[in-house]
């Protein structure tokens, strides 16, 4: 998720760069993790966004270490660049690996007191839905546990999450499954009316769907 900054950073494609061939030369050592992880440790942004990109690379031989290593840094999140490039970079490629396992960390992060967590597992879909745009189901059941969020970065990308879903599936807002078509609906109108913090989340969600169904959603405020 791109945001405004004003500071005289290296350019992330750089460090991407960087990243991506350190991960390509870490893949056969036996260390990699390791070294990674010293890395993360001792480092800034710079750094940390290295180990990101190499790990990118590292995960597509090793996803149980690449899991773990994820796990370990979850609570060191310090911002919301770093905690972007690694959802969309490294998680949603996990996920993609392995469905279950991912989502059932992602539930446990939106509970956590840590902010970056919980805007970890919401960043997380909207790199996810790109690639598993069949899912908007799953994720959206993730994302009605975060509605009533309060923090406003948070905020930011559980909006982002939403807009991605319904611009990838439109009608998935209004049939999360074949059983219930009125689910999605269902779930808007139940946040819509309940709760502030959610309604400023799907006004900012919803943009991507049609105008007639933004009226529907907005009749209900």
């Amino acid at each position: 998720m791109k945001e405004k900054n004003t500071l005289n950073l290296t350019p992330t494609p750089l460090l991407l760069s960087t990243g991506k061939e350190l991960g390509k030369m870490l893949i056969k050592d036996e260390w990699g993790f390791s070294r990674l992880m010293d890395l993360w440790k001792k480092g800034g942004r710079d750094e940390k966004l290295i180990v990101i990109f190499a790990l990118r690379e590292l995960l597509k031989k090793d996803y149980e270490s690449s899991k773990s290593f994820v796990i370990n840094v979850v609570d060191d999140i310090p911002d919301w660049e770093v905690c972007d490039q690694l959802a969309v970079r490294v998680v949603a490629s996990l996920a993609v690996k392995n469905r279950d396992d991912m989502f059932f960390l992602m539930h446990n992060w939106v509970k956590s007191e840590n902010k970056w967590a919980r805007r970890l597992a919401a960043a997380t879909l909207t790199a996810y839905i790109r690639k598993r745009k069949e899912d908007s189901g799953i994720c959206l059941q993730l994302l009605d546990e975060m509605m009533g969020e309060e923090d406003k970065d948070v905020k930011k990308a559980i909006g982002w999450a939403l807009r991605e879903i319904t611009k990838k599936d439109p009608e998935a807002v209004f049939k999360i499954t074949k059983k219930d078509p009125e689910a999605v609906f269902k779930f808007l109108q139940k946040w819509a009316k309940q709760d502030k913090n959610a309604r400023s989340i799907i006004r900012d969600g919803m943009k991507k769907l049609p105008k007639e169904r933004q009226d529907e959603i907005k009749s209900l405020w």
